[in-house]
C-alpha cells in the first residue's frame, strides 16, 4: 500500500496533508544550543521548551532551504515521525521556483532518510492552484506569499509561461508594523506582536472595522514595560514599502502574458494563497491596480499542502526518476488520469 502525502516546507511551518486533505502542522524551527550549536529539540518541542531562553531558534527554510542540512533533516524527521509507520510513503514536495535541481536532490534524500519511499518536486504556487480547487489545466496567474517568500507563477492551460521566487513576504509586513511603531515613539515591540497587530487592525485597502487593541512594548530612551492603545487609523499606509515590492512580483509575472492568451488568463485572473493573502484589503487592492479578477483560495495557509497530496493522487503509480520536479507534466498527468 502506498501512502501518498504532500509536504510543503514554509519559513514558518511544515504543513503535511494527505488524499483525505486531512492537515497536520508541524513548526520549522529548531532549537540549539549558543555554544555547542548542539540541536536540543525541533518543531513544537523546540517552541515550547523550558530551555528556550538556553539556546537559539534557527529556522533554516529562511535564507535557502538548505541553510543548514543538518537542522533541515532534523525538522523534516520530527515532521514525518507519525508517518513513519506507513508503507511505501511518497511525498510531494513544494518547491520554490529558483529551486535547481541539486537542491531537489539534497532536499529529497533528507526526505527519503526521514522515511519516505519517494518523493517528487511541485511548484509551490501550481501546487496552490490545485489546492484551491482549480484544474492543472487553468489558465490564470497564482501567487503563493509565504512568510519571507512570494512565488508567482502564470499558467496557459496548464502551461507555465512564467514562474519566480521573490523575497517579500508576510514577515515584511510585521516588520513594516514594528518599524513603524518604533519611528512613532520610540516604543519597541515583539515581531509577534506586530503580527498581531497586522492581523488584528491591519489593512492595505482602506481602514479595518476592528476595535483599538492594546499592545505591550518597551520604551526605547528607558526601558520601562508600558502598554498602548492602537486603532487601524494609527497603522493606514504603513505596509507602503512592502505592498510596492509585492505588486512589483505580480507585475512583473502579468507583463510576461502574451497577446494571445490574456483573454483566457484574465478570464480566470490571480489567485492569492499563503497567509499572506489574508491581510485585509489586500484582494481589492490587487484587483484595483491590475484591473484583474482577484479570488483568495479557501483555507490559504494550506492551499500548497493540499493541493500537492491531490496531485499526489492522480500522478501515476510509477514515475521515472526520484527527486523530480514534475510541474511541467502535471497538467498531463491530470488529463491521462481523468480518461482512465
Amino acid at each position: 500500500m502506498v501512502t501518498k502525502i504532500g509536504l510543503d516546507l514554509g519559513y514558518a511551518n511544515i504543513t503535511i496533508s494527505d488524499t483525505t486533505l486531512e492537515v497536520y502542522r508541524e513548526p520549522s524551527v529548531a532549537l540549539i544550543d549558543k555554544n555547542t550549536r548542539r540541536i536540543l529539540s525541533v518543531g513544537r518541542a523546540a517552541i515550547s521548551s523550558n530551555s528556550v531562553d538556553d539556546g537559539i531558534l534557527v529556522r533554516p527554510f529562511k535564507n535557502g532551504i538548505l541553510y543548514s542540512q543538518e537542522f533541515t533533516a532534523s525538522i523534516i524527521d520530527a515532521a514525518l515521525r507519525p508517518l513513519k509507520s506507513k508503507e511505501n510513503l511518497r511525498c510531494m514536495v513544494g518547491a520554490p521556483a529558483d529551486f535547481n535541481s541539486k537542491q531537489e536532490r539534497e532536499l529529497g534524500e533528507m526526505i527519503v532518510e526521514s522515511g519516505a519511499e519517494s518523493c517528487y518536486f511541485v511548484n509551490r504556487a501550481m501546487a496552490a492552484l490545485v489546492g484551491a480547487g482549480y484544474k492543472p489545466t487553468i489558465s490564470a496567474v497564482s501567487v503563493n506569499i509565504g512568510a519571507s517568500h512570494t512565488e508567482v507563477l502564470v499558467v496557459y492551460k496548464g502551461e507555465v509561461l512564467y514562474a519566480s521566487t521573490v523575497l517579500i513576504g508576510g514577515e515584511n509586513f510585521d516588520e513594516a508594523v514594528r518599524d513603524y511603531i518604533l519611528q512613532q515613539g520610540d516604543f519597541t515591540i515583539s515581531l509577534l506582536d506586530a503580527r498581531a497587530i497586522k492581523e488584528e487592525i491591519g489593512s492595505v485597502w482602506g481602514g479595518k472595522n476592528a476595535e483599538p487593541i492594546t499592545i505591550s512594548g518597551t520604551l526605547a530612551l528607558t526601558g520601562n514595560r508600558i502598554k498602548m492603545s492602537i486603532g487601524s487609523t494609527d497603522i493606514l499606509g504603513v505596509f507602503e514599502d512592502p505592498l510596492y515590492k509585492l505588486l512589483s512580483a505580480i507585475a512583473d509575472g502579468v507583463k510576461k502574458i502574451p497577446t494571445d492568451c490574456v483573454e483566457e488568463i484574465f478570464a480566470n485572473g490571480i489567485i492569492l494563497s499563503g497567509g499572506g493573502a489574508l491581510l485585509h484589503g489586500l484582494d481589492k487592492m490587487v484587483e484595483k491596480v491590475f484591473n484583474i479578477g482577484v479570488t483568495v483560495a479557501k483555507n490559504p495557509m494550506d492551499a500548497v499542502a493540499a493541493g500537492l497530496s491531490v496531485i499526489n493522487s492522480f500522478a501515476p503509480s510509477k514515475i521515472r526518476g526520484n527527486y523530480k520536479n514534475i510541474t511541467e507534466k502535471i497538467a498531463k498527468y491530470y488529463e491521462e488520469n481523468s480518461k482512465k
